[in-house]
């Protein structure tokens, strides 16, 4: 473990960030009050495109494989791609949601990149001019971060597992598959 995403390619795929946030309400005021807890992960659901008998069968032993809940494996939005080169990251606690780019910090990022470091997925949250060191992102850090630590744009994967232990997957008459399942982040 980790096993490898197949490579049949993606039919559909829909994705969120989800927070943990507490909100209460007052019934006579309407006065709200907020409380931001720590945790927030990737969330995902997955559609393969039809496939074959011979496709079908590396995707029906990652599946079975990975045990239910049990394993974990390495995936990323196959769409992002990018040419950025790679930065290294200034040292930054657990939690953080910005830190200072060591090296590379002449290249502009946009918001809307996606990036891996410490094989966690990240997203940069506001643009960063050319020659800025600070990169803001979502989620927080999952693990400190020492100096020196490269980041990847291009393709960027995260660790994640099943949402569910029943996996399962349909075959028709023309003996043709189809998959969908749900997966979170593996924190």
């Amino acid at each position: 473990m980790p096993l490898s995403f197949p490579s049949v390619g993606i039919q559909n795929m829909s994705m969120r960030l989800r927070r943990v946030v507490a909100v209460s309400e007052s019934p006579f005021t309407l006065d709200t009050q907020v409380y931001t807890h720590q945790g927030a992960r990737w969330e995902a659901e997955i559609s393969l495109p039809p496939l074959s008998h011979a496709e079908a069968r590396s995707v029906e032993a990652f599946i079975v494989g990975l045990k239910g809940r049990e394993g974990t494996f390495t995936f990323g939005n196959p769409l992002h791609t990018s040419t950025l080169s790679a930065n290294t990251v200034s040292s930054a606690a657990i939690r953080a949601e910005t830190f200072e780019l060591s090296s590379g910090a002449s290249v502009a990022l946009p918001a809307g990149t996606y990036f891996e470091l410490n094989n966690y997925l990240y997203i940069v949250t506001e643009d960063k001019a050319a020659n800025e060191a600070t990169l803001n992102f979502q989620p927080p850090l999952r693990i400190a971060v020492t100096s020196s630590q490269a980041i990847t744009y291009n393709l960027p994967k995260s660790l994640w597992r099943m949402s569910s232990n029943d996996i399962g997957w349909s075959i028709n008459e023309a003996s043709i598959y189809g998959f969908t399942f749900a997966c979170v982040e593996a924190l």
